[in-house]
This record gives structure tokens, sequence and C-alpha cells, in this order.
């Protein structure tokens, strides 16, 4: 039976502690290991030889050896030495120096740019690996073959790899350790080759090799398709891959960059002392799962900073949307997030956390530690917006009881659809969804349930007063009826939700910190009072302006009609008897026909929830930056094994599955007919829906 270990909430002061972190479990000393560099299988002992030398010996990464311009060279360019230097060094290239003494000989520079790598008649190198690397290096700038055919702790010897037997190419290199010094030397060089030269060096191409010299495109661009590379690969070494050798490559690289899975997961307790060391005040919380023969798993983390948290708490209008979304990558498990509205109406992320599966048990927790975090208490005076999933409306009922959940309408219209389809019921849901006013609503009802009485008690069960705007309160300024700004951060982070655990935290992390910096600097600019948003929704509330008038009954008692629609606007009050001036903190069009018979400006009628001042207050905290992997603090925790994986049916999907009605078929647009796609066909024998006459089983 599996249990799951007590977790421990980390929430720093100011003044960081580590004993707060103290843990009844048993504590290992933990050890630093660097994701980008692998234990050297030279400084073992033995003259073990392998059938690929190349691929048996470790890939020691180094930011140098990444060259930013990997086009070939002459031979004659700077940096390769000519043959007079070489003689002036040790005599002619053939021959064998024995164990000459170090002194005189040149150390070799893994500093230069690998296409400008040559190997020198006594040059000194630091292991048999670093002259592996030189001299493939080497032999993919010129253009020639060479394999190994010798390749172990205490020597090393490459010939030319052409297949001549007529002519066997010299082309040779022997090399070994001095006795002198602690240094393997190149003790014979024939440097000359006989063979032509075809550039048929993908042998020496090994995943390994090109996973170094494709970080930064991977970096620059993470969704870099395997034919690109084949492309790449060709034109800057002149030499093809096959498809399944550029995949190797990616894996290989994209796991240089984001380390390995084990080595992420057991860096999670350091990475998240260096978050709350970088930005005390933040709340950061790990669980883990301890099975009975005490094998550490990880389990979830939550995490919200504190810059973020303060500024919701400032500014932002009392409203967030929760939403939770599958990762990509290798890390499977689902990313919960919670999602606020700025003074701009923006994206602000105020919180997330990464569970094993979205469900009850994990949206409670997240809740409350949300709510202890937002001082939410029982949820009066707030509104959460979400999707109609089953544990999260439950979770929301008994840690939030007293706050105002709102049910996505674009979800309940999806299930509505799926029996009351056409463009007539998807009309009529959204009239009576938008719909501010009790009285209109019911009236929309009514022509629902004279087209469809099971279409009407199909609306009625799922509840109105979470899906339609004459039900909202009136002090949160938001009448919103979807849940679209979490659709939005979703569709941000995606190529995020394609990483490892922690390099996709790190990514939001940066997103956020980047974010915060440049809502700030945009801000300074803003030459009104009340942010563009909302000034953008003002005039589209204002669209039908000229058809409205208004008959005053005191200073700031108004009626406005239209035909034989009448609304009463109490300008002091601040409130219209449409409601969507109290719903949305924002003048409907009714109240600007009243301002504008006072003589003042809308502008000033807006919410304070939309002024610039505040959206400045939102953002003036800011989230301190954190020191790399190299630098985060070692921590004594039992470090946790990835999750245990949960193998999904089908095929792994990267893009959100959209509904029909998201968006119309891009195939069908400048086309002279309509396509069937989406159609259920239907039975010309038996006139059943669902299968055609040639697959007919009735007679």
């Amino acid at each position: 039976m599996v249990v799951e270990s007590e977790e421990v909430r980390h929430e720093s002061s100011e003044e960081y502690d580590s004993e707060e972190y103290e843990d009844d479990d048993e504590v290992l000393d933990t050890e630093h290991i660097d994701v980008e560099m692998e234990e050297d299988d030279f400084k073992t002992q033995g003259k073990e030889r392998c059938k690929d030398a190349f691929l048996n010996f470790s890939s020691d990464y180094e930011d140098n050896e990444v060259d930013e311009d990997n086009d070939l060279v002459d031979e004659d360019e700077e940096g390769f030495g000519s043959e007079e230097e070489i003689d002036d060094i040790a005599g002619a290239n053939d021959l064998d120096l024995g164990d000459a003494v170090g002194a005189g000989f040149r150390i070799h520079d893994p500093s230069v740019k690998w296409n400008k790598m040559k190997p020198l008649l006594g040059e000194r190198y630091e292991s048999p690996h670093q002259l592996q690397q030189c001299l493939t290096n080497y032999a993919i700038k010129s253009g020639y073959n060479i394999k190994f055919a010798k390749c172990d702790t205490v020597r090393l010897t490459a010939k030319c790899g052409s297949k001549m037997k007529s002519q066997p190419c010299p082309f040779r290199v022997h090399a070994s350790w001095m006795t002198q010094e602690r240094s393997f030397q190149i003790k014979t060089l024939v440097d000359e080759h006989k063979c032509v030269r075809n550039f048929n060096i993908s042998n020496l191409l090994s995943p390994r090799w090109l996973a170094r010299h494709f970080l930064k495109e991977l970096i620059m661009k993470p969704n870099l398709k395997c034919k690109e590379m084949q492309s790449i690969i060709r034109t800057k070494f002149h030499c093809g891959v096959s498809w399944s050798k550029a995949y190797r490559t990616r894996c290989r690289a994209m796991t240089i960059i984001d380390g390995k899975l084990t080595e992420h997961y057991a860096r999670v307790w350091d990475y998240c002392h260096e978050l709350l060391r970088s930005n005390p005040g933040s709340t950061v919380q790990v669980g883990v799962t301890v099975n009975p023969d005490q094998t550490t798993y990880f389990h979830r983390i939550y995490l919200c900073f504190k810059a973020i948290k303060e500024g919701w708490k400032i500014g932002c209008c009392r409203v967030i949307g929760l939403d939770g979304s599958f990762l990509k990558g290798t890390c499977k498990g689902e990313l919960l997030t919670a999602i606020g509205r700025d003074a701009n109406n923006q994206v602000y992320p105020i919180a997330w956390a990464v569970v094993d599966i979205e469900n009850k048990a994990n949206w409670k927790w997240f809740l409350e530690l949300l709510t202890e975090d937002l001082n939410l208490l029982d949820g009066g005076g707030f509104t959460v917006i979400s999707d109609q999933h089953k544990g999260l409306l439950e979770a929301t009922k008994e840690v939030l009881p007293n706050v105002e959940h709102r049910q996505c309408a674009r979800h309940i219209y999806a299930n509505f659809r799926k029996t009351y389809s056409g463009v007539e019921f998807k009309n009529m849901f959204w009239a009576a969804s938008l719909s501010t006013v009790e009285s209109e609503f019911l009236r929309k009802m009514d022509d629902i349930k004279e087209v469809n009485p099971n279409a009407y008690e199909h609306l009625i069960a799922r509840d109105p007063h979470t899906w339609c705007r004459a039900f909202f309160r009136t002090d949160v300024a938001c009448e919103a009826v979807e849940n679209g700004i979490a659709e939005c951060f979703n569709a941000i982070i995606l190529d995020a939700r394609k990483k490892p655990l922690l390099a996709m935290f790190e990514e939001i992390r940066l997103y956020m910190m980047d974010r915060f910096y440049h809502m700030l600097q945009k801000a300074e600019k803003w030459e009104s009072v009340v942010c563009p948003a909302a000034i953008k929704k003002m005039n589209k509330f204002g669209e039908d302006l000229r058809n409205w008038n208004v008959n005053p009954s005191g200073p700031s008692i108004f009626e406005a009609k239209n035909g034989l629609e009448g609304y009463v606007v109490n300008l002091r009050s601040r409130v219209c008897s449409c409601r969507l001036w109290d719903i949305s903190g924002i003048p409907c069009v009714h109240a600007q026909c009243a301002i504008l018979f006072t003589g003042q400006d809308p502008v000033h009628f807006i919410s304070e929830w939309f002024h610039v001042d505040r959206f400045k207050a939102i953002y003036a905290n800011n989230i301190l930056p954190v020191n790399g992997r190299n630098l985060w603090p070692r921590t004594s925790y039992i470090k946790p094994l990835p999750p245990l994986a949960r193998r999904m049916p089908g095929r792994p999907t990267l893009k959100r599955k959209r509904h029909a009605t998201e968006s119309q078929d891009k195939y069908s647009q400048n086309k002279m007919k309509v396509t069937g796609k989406g159609r259920t066909v239907q039975c010309k024998n038996c006139l059943q829906r669902g299968h055609n006459k040639a697959s007919c089983k009735n007679p």
C-alpha cells in the first residue's frame, strides 16, 4: 500500500531559516549533480576496450565547445598551424617520439572552436577522451573519415576510415600517457591522406556529438523538427544523417538542456530552497509519496510568489479562474492554475501547481493553499470561474462555501450542443446566458421551451445562477461568463508544458518576472486615468449611443429610452436597471447617455478597479531573480524519484482538441462547397442516424 508522507509547507520569512525544513523521514546527505557533465570514464583503471569507442566515452559538455558559427573553414585558416611549425616542435610527422619530456610541446586548448582544432605531433592532452574529441572534430571538418583502432584508458590509435584496399591511406595517430607527467601525448602522427575526400563521415556524426552543436538552436527553438535538423546538418557538416539519428540527437540535446528526469526530481528540494531564499515570503509546498519499502516518489508541488499574491491583494478584482491542463513532455501529470485579472483586464497568474491527477483531493489541497495565500477565508465577497470538473466543484464547496462559483458558459453550451445543435439553439442559449436581468432571462428561456421543452429542462438542471449574468454579484467588476482567461494562460505556456518539471517552472517564473517588468514600463506611457482596456470596452458598450434618449428626473437620476425599452440610471449610486454597469463596473450605453447629458466624461465613472494607479500598484513589487542550478543550496532531504508513470490510452496529443463551435474549418474556406465535417450520416433504409445504407443491419 502506498502511503503519502506528511507534506511540509515552506513559507519563508525575511530571515531565511533552514531549520524550518526539518522532517521526520530519514535524511540523506545530498551530493551535487551537474546535469550537464558526466563522469570521465578514463579515470578508471584497466584497458577495457569497446566496439564503438567514441560512443563509450562520456560527453563532457562545455560552453566553449558550442560554436556560434559552425560553417566549415579552410585548412590554412589561423589556428591549425603549418607543417613548418610542427617540424620546429618535433621534426617529421611520422617520427616516433617515445616518452619525450613534455617541456616544449604545446598543450591542447579546448576553448578553440571545434572547426579549428587540429592534432599536432607532441601535443599534450588532459585525457584520451579530449584527444578523441579533437580528432573527431578535425575529421568532420576536413571531410575524411577515421576509425579508432585502439581506444582505452591508456592509449589511443586512430587510422583512416577509407575502405581502399589497393592503396591503404597512411593517415595514423597514436598517443599514450607520458611517464614524466600526467599528460596524454600524441607520439606518432602521419597527417596525410591519399584517399578521396568524400565527406562520408556519418559514423562520426553521432547523436552525442551532434547534440552539443544543436544546443543553441534548440534553446532558441525548442520545437525544431527533425527534418529541419537534417537540413542544418547537411548544410553545416556536408553530410546527411537519417531521420532517426536526428531524432536521437534532439532527444540527447534536450536531455542536456533540461537535465535528466531523475536529476530534475532529485533537485526539487534544492530548487524550492533557492526560491525561498531569493523571494522571501513566497509559498512553496512539496508533497511526496513514501512506499512501504521507504522508496520516496514525487507527488505534487505548489508555488505562489510573494510579489504576485501581494499584487493581487492590492489591485486585482476579486475574480479567480481555475483550470487544469495536461503536461505534454516527459514529466506526466496535471498543471493546476489560478488566474486573476489585473486592472487592464489582462491575464494575471496567481499560483500554479503540478499534481499527478486532477481530482477532488488535489483541488482541495490547491484551494486550501490558495485560500491561505490570498486570505479568501470562506470565500465571501469573491468569485471563482471554472469548468464543470466534478472534483473541482466539490472541492470548492468544501473549502470556499460562500464563494460565488461561476461555471464556464462555453462548457455548458458544448454539452448542450451534443443533443440540441443548430444555429437557432446556439443563439437562444447565448442570448439567455448574456441576459443581465432576470426578467429578460426568463423570456429567453421561454423561447427555448417553445422550441423544445427538453432543451429547456436540460439548461435549468445546470443551475442558471452559475452561467447567466442575471444572477451574478455586482461587487467584483467582472461580467465574464467564460473562463477564457485561464485557457489563455494555458496557451501561453504550451511550450513550457512540454518540458520537465523544473525547466517548466523556471520558464513560467521567467515569464512572470519579465511580465511584471514590462507591464510596469507600459503603464508609465499611459496618459489616461483609466486603463485602455476599460475605455475600449466602454466604447463598445456605447456603439448604439445615438439611438437612446435621456429624460432627467433629478440631478443624478435619469431615464434612458429607445422605443419601448427604458432603463433608470442613477449617477450618484452608479447603477443602471439593466445591471450591466453594476456587474462590469463600466458605464453601459444608458449610463453613458445620462453622463453626457450632464456634460461629464463617462471615463470618470469607470470603476476604480480599472484605474492606472491600481494597475501600477499590482506590478510594483518585483519577482526577484534566482541563481542557476550550480548555486542552488544543498538540502538534506531524501531525493524523490520521478512519479510512477500513468499510461494513458491512445497516442499522446500536444494540441487541445477544439470543439466544433470554437472555430470554422479552415479547409472549407474559399471553396465552392461546404464540407461534411462533423455531420452525422443518416441511413436511407431505416432513416436512423449513425450509419449508412451499406452498413445497415435493419431489414
